[in-house]
């Protein structure tokens, strides 16, 4: 993950705020997921996942792109 896209998910993490991510599942799809309420623990992310409406666990080495989010 680029070091911008570290930073954007720290301040996202400290202020509390959405993100949209470019994320790529086990299987190998590739989805842009927005989230909330994340918290981190390494090597994970725990967000409320706005796509499918629940509490997920996102691996961070699949997180392929960060960006603000996009309104609903």
């Amino acid at each position: 993950m680029p070091y911008s896209d570290v930073r954007q998910l720290a301040h996202a993490i400290d202020a509390g705020a959405p993100i949209t991510v470019d994320y790529v599942a086990t299987s190998g799809n590739r989805t842009v997921r927005t989230l909330s309420r994340l918290e981190l623990d390494p090597p994970y992310l725990e967000a409320w996942c706005h796509l499918r409406e629940d509490d997920r666990v996102f691996t961070l080495s699949r997180i392929h792109g960060v960006m603000s989010p996009v309104p609903e």
